[in-house]
């Protein structure tokens, strides 16, 4: 920081300080190494570093992800890559801005709880993302038959999942069918 004069008051002489700065979270707590603070003599105000701060966000979204069970970065990039799908392809199809899965992965954003919980669930189940993507045939999001000849002309991106089940007590005289 260039100034020193207090940006609060006006008034005051600023200090640099850095140190362990400690944050606590639902009862637990994080320490960030050379956290630089400049606090003012007269009003004693604090004003945080942009350097401290931009350090500081990634350290404290991983921490508050850990403490609330939520997925990592990498964990996130993992299941994305899984489904085959860029940063991208995945934010239009589960929703949020055009970055937010690189924002995810790179820590700068924690993802909301519903969120997280899809990302579970498409991870353990692959094949739900069709039923959100617009790839996926609207007759089998009702829930009704889907001919996998159909389903294979409408569909343009290949995958190396499955995502239809057979079911055997439909018969369609030959042809595979899906559905409900």
């Amino acid at each position: 920081m260039e100034r020193s004069e207090c940006l609060i008051c006006g008034l005051g002489k600023l200090t640099k300080k850095v140190s362990d700065n400690v944050f606590e979270y639902k009862g637990k707590s994080v320490a960030v190494p050379g956290y630089v603070t400049y606090a003012c003599d007269v009003c004693g105000e604090a004003i945080v570093d942009n350097a401290s701060l931009k350090k500081s966000g990634k350290i404290l979204k991983n921490f508050q992800r850990e403490v609330d069970g939520f997925l990592s970065g990498e964990e996130i990039k993992k299941i994305r890559k899984k489904l085959g799908l860029t940063q991208e392809e995945i934010s239009k199809i589960l929703g949020g801005g055009l970055k937010s899965f690189a924002r995810y992965e790179s820590g700068d954003v924690c993802q909301s709880r519903a969120m997280d919980n899809l990302l579970r669930i498409l991870d353990a189940y692959p094949s739900v993302i069709n039923l959100i993507s617009e790839d996926f045939p609207n007759e089998a999001k009702q829930g009704k038959v889907v001919y996998i000849k159909e389903y294979t002309k409408k569909c343009s991106r290949k995958s190396e999942y499955s995502y239809l089940e057979k079911r055997e007590d439909i018969d369609v005289g030959g042809d595979l069918a899906y559905g409900a």
